[in-house]
C-alpha cells in the first residue's frame, strides 16, 4: 500500500489507459483479420479504356482480373458485369433499363465458343440459348418448353419449334414463358 502512494495518481491513470488501449487494439487485430488476409489477396482499380469506364478487382499477386463492373455512360450502373477465372473471361452479365439480364458464357479452348443465355419474355427463369462456334457463327438456337430444350425451326421469318412432329409457332405466355400458338405439319 505503501508503493501506491509513492506513485503519483497520473501515472496510475496513464499506465490504465495504455493497458485498455493494448487491449483494444489487440481485439480489433483479432476481429479483423479476415480482412488483412483480404486485403492481401485482392485489390480494387479504377480504369478508363475505349472510352468506357469500368471498377476491377484483381488478384493481387498476379494482378489477373477476377470481376469488372463496366459503366456505358448511359446512366445504367452497371452497364455489363464480367467474370474472370484465372484471368480469363468466363462470364458477361449485360444488364439494360426494364430488360431482363442477358448472360454470356464463354468456353475457352481448342474449339473455343460461347453460349448466350437469355430471358427475353421477362419470365423467372432462362427462355432461350444461342450458340456460337468458333468463328462466331450461330450455331444453334433453343427455347425452353414445357421443361426441356427445343431447336428452334424457323419457318416463313417465324420462329416455331416441332413437338410430337408438328411444327409450332412460338410465342410469350403472361408469365413470360414460351407457349405454342399454332399448329401445322411438320416435313
Amino acid at each position: 500500500m505503501k508503493v501506491l502512494k509513492r506513485i503519483p495518481l497520473w501515472t496510475l491513470i496513464l499506465g490504465l489507459l495504455l493497458l485498455v488501449n493494448l487491449g483494444w487494439i489487440s481485439w480489433n487485430w483479432h476481429c479483423n483479420a479476415g480482412l488483412r488476409f483480404a486485403a492481401n489477396q485482392f485489390k480494387f482499380g479504377y480504369f478508363y479504356t475505349n472510352g468506357v469506364r469500368c471498377v476491377g478487382v484483381e488478384d493481387a499477386k498476379t494482378g489477373k482480373p477476377l470481376l469488372i463492373n463496366w459503366d456505358f455512360g448511359d446512366g445504367e450502373k452497371p452497364g455489363e458485369v464480367s467474370y474472370f477465372f484465372q484471368g480469363t473471361n468466363v462470364l458477361d452479365i449485360y444488364l439494360t433499363k426494364n430488360k431482363s439480364p442477358r448472360y454470356r458464357f464463354i468456353f475457352h479452348g481448342s474449339g473455343k465458343s460461347e453460349v448466350w443465355w437469355l430471358n427475353m419474355g421477362g419470365g423467372s427463369s432462362f427462355t432461350e440459348r444461342v450458340s456460337y462456334d468458333t468463328n462466331g457463327n450461330r450455331s444453334g438456337f433453343e427455347i425452353w418448353y414445357a421443361g426441356t430444350w427445343h431447336p428452334v425451326d424457323r419457318r416463313s421469318e417465324t420462329n416455331g419449334i416441332i413437338v410430337e412432329e408438328q411444327w409450332h409457332q412460338l410465342a410469350f405466355d403472361t408469365n413470360g414463358m414460351f407457349t405454342i400458338e399454332t399448329t401445322t405439319n411438320a416435313p
